[in-house]
């Protein structure tokens, strides 16, 4: 009975519902129509009769109301056989009347409401029909990428909510519809991106090699030309593998692992890449604060630090400080890394973590992807990243993983 949800299934019952009480009401009028006409014939004959015997034969009332009152069996006999002889009995015309009127009635009553109720279910199919072609159209535009439509019903029953689940379907295409072209852009820039950061080594890299095929080039010449081919080499591979694995976190086929470690030695792990250049820039490493066991993806959050780390140590001068904090509380874990370096201008922070931007104070190899990426693979683990600096102050990133 779910289809009786329908609001035009209960019009259509409603309106049978009301043609049978119809015809019900009109069966007892003509019922009550036919009893009062045959009581009118019969009081008509018994009053014509009774006018008759008491006038001619001079018979008192009171008997004629006691014969009719109370019949008498012999009476009752001699009327019968006087009746059968006049063939009274078997056939009274103005009865024959009356049922064919009768008869005809009920006919025509039951031809209205069998067309009452085979208008209303009419009604109700084509109705119905006009939806379902509605509906049809509806998925033929659809099909044809036009997600502009909107079939939306807030009326109730089964067509309805089917009504309403095909706009869901095409709220969900328009946005996938949407993500794609979103995705083909990011794509094209991307692919823009990565050319021109590839354009300089590249280019560099030729010249070097056409300036090695000079025969009079001393060795030292051919060691400076040779250092900055492995250089280039170098940096193309960074960047390579810097884009592949930028890519992975675009396509979100990275799945994150989440491990138990304890903060410290997360940061101990995320720093040692970096050491090398803190050493050669005579820059002191600080940690402190708490050191809860955080449940992290390892290489990936380490790598992340890592580039906060390096972006740190970059813009830090010699003999500087770096520090990293960590911070326990009920709602989350908080990594604090902070120097105190050259800073970052106002008008830069908004977009630090743009993949392929470069501040004002950008070292001169940079490519603009590391802080993208920290950022990328921090907020895949439903962690937050934030960046305070003052320009000739330093820097601090702050990091949150909720618990």
């Amino acid at each position: 009975m779910n289809n009786v949800a329908d609001r035009k299934i209960r019009k259509a019952l409603v309106g049978i519902i009301i043609a049978m009480t119809l015809e019900i009401l009109s069966v007892f009028v003509v019922s009550e129509w036919v009893r009062k006409d045959i009581e009118a014939q019969t009081n008509k004959r018994y009053a014509s009769m009774i006018g008759y015997i008491s006038e001619e034969y001079k018979i008192g009332e009171n008997e004629v109301i006691a014969i009719l009152e109370e019949p008498n069996p012999s009476y009752g006999e001699k009327g019968q056989e006087i009746l059968e002889k006049y063939g009274l009995l078997q056939k009274n015309m103005q009865y024959d009347e009356i049922q064919k009127k009768i008869m005809l009635l009920f006919v025509i009553i039951i031809l209205l409401f069998s067309l009452t109720v085979f208008v209303i279910f009419y009604l109700y199919v084509m109705n119905l029909n006009g939806s379902i072609s509605n509906i049809s159209k509806y998925i033929h535009r659809l099909l044809n990428k036009d997600y502009s439509l909107d079939i939306i019903d807030n009326d109730e029953g089964n067509l309805s909510i089917l009504k309403n689940e095909i706009y869901k379907i095409t709220v969900m295409l328009k946005e996938q519809n949407e993500e794609l072209m979103q995705d083909k852009m990011n794509l094209a820039n991307n692919l823009a991106d990565i050319s021109h950061q590839l354009k300089t080594p590249l280019t560099s890299m030729l010249i070097m090699s056409d300036l090695l095929e000079n025969e009079n080039l001393s060795k030292e010449e051919q060691k400076k030309f040779l250092d900055v081919i492995r250089s280039q080499l170098k940096r193309i591979e960074w960047l390579v593998s810097s884009l592949l694995k930028m890519a992975k976190l675009d396509a979100k086929t990275v799945e994150f692992k989440k491990e138990k470690i304890y903060a410290d030695d997360l940061i101990l792990k995320a720093v040692e890449p970096v050491n090398m250049l803190m050493k050669e820039k005579n820059q002191q490493f600080v940690m402190s604060g708490d050191n809860p066991m955080v449940s992290v993806d390892i290489n990936w959050t380490s790598e992340a630090f890592l580039n906060i780390l390096k972006n740190c140590s970059e813009h830090t001068p010699k003999g500087g400080t770096l520090k990293a904090e960590v911070f326990e509380s009920v709602m989350y874990t908080e990594f604090v890394f902070s120097d105190n370096g050259e800073g970052i201008e106002a008008k830069d922070l908004p977009f630090i973590f743009e993949r392929f931007y470069r501040a004002g104070k950008s070292v001169s190899d940079s490519v603009g992807i590391g802080l993208a990426m920290s950022y990328s693979i921090l907020t895949s683990q439903n962690a937050t990243l934030h960046v305070k600096s003052k320009p000739n102050k330093g820097t601090t990133f702050s990091i949150r993983f909720y618990k």
